[in-house]
């Protein structure tokens, strides 16, 4: 369903770091071109061949981007929360998104046409700055990725994505299934569910249900996962 942003609570791009140079008028003129929808859990916002013309801002609800490979077979290459935007990278290159973009929960997005970004980094070019650090920022986190699924211990696997994933978000609490992880790190589900319970046993962790994990030691999933220990 689309709607005005006057129906939000708040702009969705004032928590986002990218457009923090722009005043509120500003940002009002670019989100009054923008298109606010909301979806239902399961629900497609784009496919990976679609054309790259519009950037993503979450406002509320959980997407999952991933590909399939020619077997069918499933990789996650994120999961994006409230404020997480995405597209960026392809205001510079790119015709089509890189991933599938599926809604793990009721979702609502701002998508924000490129041609409108582009018209704006003419008038604002510090905004072309800011676009360049969260690209570098994102890089930073895909090596980060790299280095984590080239480990062949599980238990050291599954600790670098927990350790990973809650330094992205900034929070203790990380909310995805069993499913989620196993599809990011390439490992099989039942694994991942004994390796999590290995990590609660040993006081790391606390699960909550089946899809909350909670944080206690930090430090120790950086041994596990630099260690193998």
């Amino acid at each position: 369903m689309e709607h005005s942003c006057n129906n939000c609570n708040r702009l969705c791009t004032s928590r986002i770091t990218l457009f923090e140079p722009l005043s509120r008028e500003e940002q009002i003129a670019l989100v009054e071109k923008a298109k606010h929808l909301d979806y239902k859990k399961g629900e497609t916002i784009f496919h990976e061949s679609d054309q790259a013309d519009r950037i993503m801002i979450i406002r509320y609800g959980k997407v999952k981007m991933n590909h399939y490979s020619l077997e069918g077979k499933e990789y996650v290459f994120d999961i994006l929360v409230d404020n997480d935007i995405y597209g960026e990278q392809n205001i510079f290159a790119g015709k089509t998104f890189e991933a599938n973009a599926i809604t793990l929960t009721e979702t609502g997005v701002c998508l924000i046409s490129l041609k409108d970004i582009k018209e704006l980094i003419l008038k604002r070019p510090e905004i072309g700055i800011k676009i360049l650090n969260v690209i570098g920022e994102k890089l930073s986190f895909a090596n980060e990725l790299v280095q984590l699924l080239s480990i062949n211990d599980a238990k050291a696997r599954v600790a670098g994505f927990i350790l990973f994933q809650s330094n992205k978000i900034k929070s203790k609490i990380i909310e995805l299934t069993r499913e989620d992880i196993a599809a990011h790190i390439n490992v099989r589900r039942e694994t991942i569910s004994r390796k999590l319970g290995e990590l609660q046993k040993d006081g790391i962790i606390l699960l909550q249900g089946n899809k909350k994990i909670e944080v206690l030691q930090k430090e120790l999933l950086r041994d596990i996962f630099e260690n193998g220990k």
